[in-house]
């Protein structure tokens, strides 16, 4: 008797394993209830958080999206406007690309001739 319970529960663990589970992936993101739970762990997650920001940010189009998400936010932005002020080699980078266009390098003239005169006084 305890041998028959033993493969019925095997075999229905098998069956949901390889037949009637289906595809996880598919399930979860057809499933927008599974969909936001999975996201919300991987959001309290600071490692997993971590890997898939890198993995994210590996491919150019889902690249594109993160720094469109962060641009479209006011925090995040402030923040990451934050960390480049606060680091000298971020702050030279964005100074030197910026004055690669002749717009922006009269516009940066312009602000650091404005901060010379506010000093001056």
């Amino acid at each position: 008797m305890k041998r028959r319970w033993t493969m019925w529960i095997v075999g229905g663990s098998l069956a949901v394993l390889f037949g009637c589970g289906g595809d996880v992936v598919e399930r979860m993101m057809s499933d927008p209830d599974l969909k936001a739970k999975v996201m919300n762990r991987i959001g309290g997650d600071t490692e997993t958080a971590g890997r898939m920001v890198d993995k994210l940010m590996g491919g150019l189009e889902t690249r594109q999206v993160v720094l469109d998400k962060i641009i479209g936010s006011r925090d995040a932005m402030q923040a990451l406007m934050e960390h480049i002020a606060h680091d000298q080699t971020a702050l030279d980078g964005v100074i030197g690309l910026a004055v690669k266009d002749s717009t922006m390098r009269e516009h940066v003239l312009t602000l650091f001739k404005g901060m010379q005169m506010a000093r001056g006084r």
